[in-house]
């Protein structure tokens, strides 16, 4: 397995003329291509592994661990800045063993010591740089160091020069420092968390909590910087829609709200610069509070969290806003990170020749250059550019004027207009294509895969796109990630299965392999996602606490265990693991797991009430525990006898339904030869018709064979 040249040379590596003069380290035989960012810096870096961390023992020396990622940029900053600096480099080398971790691969040792971090400083944030006791206990952490002192900020060769200093003359003070961080990082948040039965009063306080930080002139819920904060929405788009006592307006007021607040949201993001206008795609957050200046790296997992609560809005509304940004954003996705054999690339950086954003943004000048007359007039109006640029001399494009309010103006057709900033956007993004492109992070990371994977399956289930990504994704998942009896988390470029996977990786590629089971009906899907359910299980579970742990009970034992609780930029491995177990467990009959998952829900439920903006994800599973929805079989007539099952399906699609599972099985399948489970055992196409199951808990209604009995069925 390849990946194709981005044609970027990568921060650190030295041009042929420098290379002659100076040698690699250790990281130049290392796949993830952050670390390969790393290999001609002068520091003698190591990865993490036996090998540094036995020296470190055997030399009684401390480690400094530098964490970060490929498209960080403030990583790459500190790189040209400190870590290509020959009077640094020697400061390091003479008292540190450094270990260099790329955060994507080793989520673990991120968990742990971004925890020391910000209980040493109230603060996170990559570069993580921290300084270890040789039996790896951190002592002192930070993220950005500049070069020299600065603004009664010491700089980095201060920093690590006090340090060196600090072991060599107190060793006492610093391994007693080390202690109370052993301590307070061995303590387990369950110790501390009372189990309460989840109610609509943890809802309702977590729709409140929302409604506190909802900026009403520009979306989102919070100042700037600005993320999107897809899982809330996707939490908001639900409790919008859930039932209420008839005649209660203060009710009815605030589920009106809930779905202002996540509609409003995505509709400000897709006219900001953080979506990109040319190419398609979320960049990372937004460094102001109207969505203007993005941060310009693009994750997956970003576009694959806002892909799924764009089709549940675009079903919800059927605005053709919300359908559009899907196809523009699954295109990006399949043009500039997609493996040719059907996975995802990670991450794009946001900085080519050094420059944030230089391929993404355009001048006047070059627009007008790029453009005719009549288009340059509609582009700059619609988009906001004007001579000297919003940021920094460039055009961050945004759609600035609303596409039918020039409409209005001109007199024009809007659909005239859509189609003459079509050819204008390829005409840009022809342009932009010549450009040195930003560095592709080509390793595939199967969490992240995993959301990408639910994310095209909903698109296929409540808006009717082909499965055919959805489906070539799960293959290459299931042929690539899964390896005997273990998940591996990495496939690096050269194709090569690494790093045993951790909890988010185990849950959501379960919870995605029982999508494809929804959309499919093949008893593969959900055989793949039974087998990975019980292994997290059995290597996550924490009987004592009914909780997850983040480490595999048989993985490698790190100064100190996290449990993964929050969802963040993705969905914590503890909320993942609730979701997929509660989920699978419904889709295959299995009450037991669905006990499981509430009983390791209830001790977060209070929390997530006060803190929603930390549990958007663990919030839709207590929508879901609450308003669980209905399981709806469609089975195939056979020989097409009937109407096809997908008249079944656009009748299920005329109303918003988040919560219900709806199954559809292979035409001729025969659940009972076929191993299917126990509820689906009698899921026959009666009379050889096409036949429509539904049930609660699946205990089932008469079946019916028309859309029309089909609706009257669902509205009852």
């Amino acid at each position: 397995m390849t990946s194709e040249n981005n044609g970027n040379r990568k921060p650190g590596h030295p041009s042929g003329k420098e290379q002659k003069s100076r040698k690699p380290n250790r990281l130049i035989d290392e796949s993830s291509p952050y670390l390969q960012q790393h290999a001609w810096n002068p520091v003698d870096w190591y990865s993490w592994g036996d090998e540094a961390l036995e020296r470190a023992r055997r030399e009684n020396r401390m480690i400094f661990l530098s964490i970060g990622y490929s498209s960080c940029h403030w990583c790459h900053v500190m790189e040209r800045e400190s870590f290509e600096d020959a009077h640094s480099a020697r400061l390091l080398n003479k008292h540190f063993v450094n270990i260099k971790v790329d955060r994507e691969e080793r989520p673990d040792v991120d968990a742990v010591y971004m925890e020391a971090l910000q209980m040493m400083t109230g603060q996170g944030g990559w570069p993580l740089n921290v300084w270890l006791t040789p039996d790896q206990v951190p002592i002192f952490a930070g993220t950005y160091f500049p070069p020299q002192d600065m603004h009664g900020r010491p700089g980095f060769p201060s920093v690590v020069t006090r340090l060196a200093q600090v072991w060599e003359e107190q060793p006492d003070r610093v391994r007693k420092q080390a202690d109370e961080m052993r301590k307070a990082l061995a303590s387990d948040i369950y110790d501390h968390l009372d189990p309460a039965r989840i109610r609509e009063e943890h809802l309702q306080r977590a729709y409140q909590g929302y409604a506190q930080s909802f900026d009403e002139t520009d979306g989102g819920f919070s100042g700037a910087p600005k993320f999107p904060s897809a899982m809330g929405i996707g939490f908001l788009l639900r409790y919008g829609h859930q039932p209420g006592t008839p005649g209660d307006k203060s009710h009815q007021d605030a589920h009106s709200s809930a779905h202002h607040m996540a509609l409003f949201s995505l509709e400000k993001m897709i006219s900001g610069g953080i979506y990109d206008q040319v190419g398609g795609g979320f960049h990372r957050y937004s460094t102001d509070s109207q969505w203007l200046v993005p941060h310009f790296e693009k994750m997956l997992y970003d576009n694959a969290l806002l892909l799924m609560v764009l089709a549940e809005a675009a079903q919800l509304t059927g605005r053709e806003l919300f359908r559009r940004t899907i196809d523009e954003t699954i295109t990006f996705l399949n043009r500039e990170m997609r493996h040719p054999e059907g996975a995802y690339y990670s991450a794009l950086d946001a900085d080519t020749e050094g420059e944030e954003g230089k391929f993404y943004t355009f001048t006047y000048e070059e627009l007008r250059e790029q453009l005719d007359d009549a288009t340059f007039a509609l582009v700059s109006e619609h988009y906001g550019v004007q001579p000297g640029g919003n940021w920094e001399g460039v055009s961050v494009l945004h759609r600035a004027i609303p596409l039918e309010e020039l409409a209005r103006k001109s007199g024009s057709d809007p659909a005239e207009l859509q189609r003459q900033l079509d050819t204008a956007r390829q005409q840009l993004l022809s342009c932009r294509d010549r450009r040195e492109r930003p560095g592709l992070d080509d390793k595939i990371i199967t969490s992240w895969n995993a959301l990408l994977l639910i994310a095209l399956c909903r698109c296929s289930r409540l808006l009717d796109r082909d499965p055919g990504d959805a489906v070539r994704l799960g293959t290459f998942l299931a042929e690539k990630a899964v390896q005997d009896d273990t998940l591996y988390r990495i496939i690096d470029r050269d194709g090569k299965a690494k790093q045993p996977g951790f909890l988010d990786d185990y849950a959501l590629l379960a919870d995605g392999f029982s999508h494809l089971f929804e959309i499919t009906g093949e008893m593969r899907w959900l055989s793949h996602s039974l087998s990975l359910t019980e292994k997290m299980i059995g290597r996550f579970h924490d009987k004592e606490k009914t909780a997850f742990r983040y480490h595999p009970s048989d993985g490698e034992q790190l100064v100190a265990q996290t449990r993964d609780l929050f969802d963040n930029a993705q969905p914590g491995g503890s909320t993942a693991a609730i979701t997929a177990l509660y989920r699978v467990g419904q889709l295959a009959g299995k009450p037991e797991w669905t006990r499981m998952a509430v009983s390791a829900m209830e001790p977060l439920s209070e929390t997530a009430a006060t803190h929603p903006n930390a549990f958007g994800y663990l919030l839709q599973t207590m929508h879901r525990l609450l308003y669980p929805g209905r399981e709806i079989v469609l089975v195939p007539g056979k020989d097409h006898a009937g109407p096809p099952a997908n008249q079944f399906l656009s009748a299920w699609r005329e109303h918003y339904d988040p919560n219900s599972l709806v199954i559809t099985l292979p035409a001729g399948a025969d659940p009972k030869s076929a191993g299917y489970p126990e509820p689906y055992a009698d899921k026959t196409a009666r009379d050889g018709k096409t036949t429509a199951y539904i049930c609660e808990s699946f205990q089932c209604r008469a079946p019916v064979h028309t859309p029309d009995a089909f609706r009257k069925e669902l509205a009852t």
